[in-house]
C-alpha cells in the first residue's frame, strides 16, 4: 500500500463519522506529513510504500515542526494529525506498530491563562459600533463566545434554527457533530435578535448560517472571525486576546459564580470532566489574584424553579 492510495483510503474512512472541520484538518495536517515524507524519501507519495515508514522518519517530522517556533500546543494540533494517520495505518496493517513507538506529544505550555476582565470586556466592547452591520455582528460574535462559551468553530456552524428567543437558549452542533444547548441570556438575546432582524432575511425554522460577510449573504469563515480577533487586539490593547480566551473567561466566570461542574461541561460539550476541570485551578487562581473577572447573567446561577 503506497502512501498516498493510504491517505485516501483515510479520509474516505473518516468521512463517514467525523465532522466536516475535522475532515479539512485531517486533510490539511497529513498532507503536510505527506509531503514531508516525499521530500525526505526523495519520491512521490504515490510510490512511497507505507512499510518504510520508520519510528526515526516520525521523530524527524516532530523535530521539524519543533523548529518552526511555534508554542507546543499548536505543534501538538499539527502533530496529532498524523499520529491519527499512522495508527490507521497501523490498524489496517500498512506499517508496524513501530512507527510511534515512545512518540509522545510535547508538554503543554506552560503560559498562564489569564481570563478577561470587566474592565477588559468593557474595551473590547467599546471597539464597535452597535449601529453598523459589521460593529453589530462583531459583538454577537464576541459575546457568544463570551456569554455561552462558543468555540470559534460554533460561531461559524450557528444556524437560525439554533436560536430559540422564545424560550431563551442556543443549540448547537459543536465537536464530533455532538448537539449542545446554552442558556441565552437577555444582553445576547438583544444583539442576536437586532442583527437577525436589521441584517439578515431571518426564518427560525431554516439551517441558514447566523453570521454573513458584511453586506453579502456570504456565510463567515473561521479565518474571517480569525481576522476580527487579530484586528480587534490592536485595537483594544489586549495582547493575550485570542478567540478561546474568551471560552476560557466564561468557563472560569460560571465556576466563580457558583455555577455547577456538571452543567459546565454539558455546556462546554467536553466528554469527561477532566478537561472540565481545568477551569477549578483558573477560578482558584483567578479569586487568588482578586481579578476582577467578567461577570456572567444571573441566569446561570438560579437554582430551582
Amino acid at each position: 500500500m503506497n502512501v498516498q492510495m493510504a491517505f485516501n483510503l483515510f479520509l474516505v474512512d473518516h468521512e463517514s463519522y467525523c465532522s466536516e472541520q475535522s475532515i479539512v484538518y485531517y486533510r490539511f495536517n497529513v498532507q503536510k506529513f505527506v509531503d514531508f515524507l516525499s521530500d525526505q524519501l526523495g519520491s512521490v507519495p504515490d510510490l512511497i510504500e507505507c512499510d518504510v515508514i520508520s519510528r526515526e522518519l516520525v521523530l524527524a517530522y516532530l523535530s521539524q515542526l519543533r523548529g518552526t517556533g511555534c508554542k507546543n500546543t499548536s505543534i501538538n494540533t499539527y502533530f496529532r494529525a498524523a499520529k491519527v494517520f499512522l495508527n490507521y495505518c497501523i490498524d489496517e496493517g500498512y506499517c508496524s506498530a513501530d512507527v510511534l513507538r515512545k512518540v509522545k506529544f510535547l508538554k503543554k505550555d506552560n503560559a498562564p491563562v489569564l481570563p478577561l476582565t470587566q474592565w477588559e470586556v468593557d474595551e473590547i466592547d467599546g471597539c464597535y459600533n452597535d449601529k453598523t452591520e459589521s460593529g453589530l455582528r462583531n459583538l454577537c460574535i464576541i459575546h457568544l463566545m463570551l456569554d455561552a462559551g462558543f468555540r470559534l468553530g460554533d460561531v461559524v456552524s450557528l444556524t437560525f434554527k439554533g436560536i430559540n428567543f422564545k424560550l431563551n437558549y442556543l443549540t448547537i452542533k459543536g465537536k464530533g457533530d455532538k448537539f449542545r444547548t446554552v442558556f441565552l441570556c437577555l444582553k445576547l438575546k438583544r444583539m442576536l435578535y437586532h442583527y437577525l432582524i436589521k441584517y439578515r432575511a431571518y426564518t427560525p425554522e431554516d439551517d441558514f448560517p447566523v453570521f454573513a460577510q458584511v453586506g453579502t449573504a456570504e456565510p463567515i469563515t473561521e479565518t474571517s472571525v480569525k481576522m476580527v480577533f487579530a484586528r480587534l487586539k490592536k485595537r483594544a490593547g489586549i495582547d493575550r486576546l485570542h478567540p478561546h480566551l474568551l471560552r476560557h473567561t466564561f468557563a472560569t466566570s460560571f465556576i466563580i459564580g457558583g455555577g455547577n461542574l456538571e452543567f459546565l461541561r454539558m455546556m462546554l460539550g467536553h466528554s469527561d470532566y477532566a478537561t472540565t476541570k481545568m477551569y477549578l485551578h483558573l477560578a482558584q487562581q483567578a479569586k487568588m489574584l482578586h481579578s476582577d473577572i467578567y461577570r456572567l447573567d444571573p441566569v446561570f446561577f438560579q437554582a430551582g424553579y
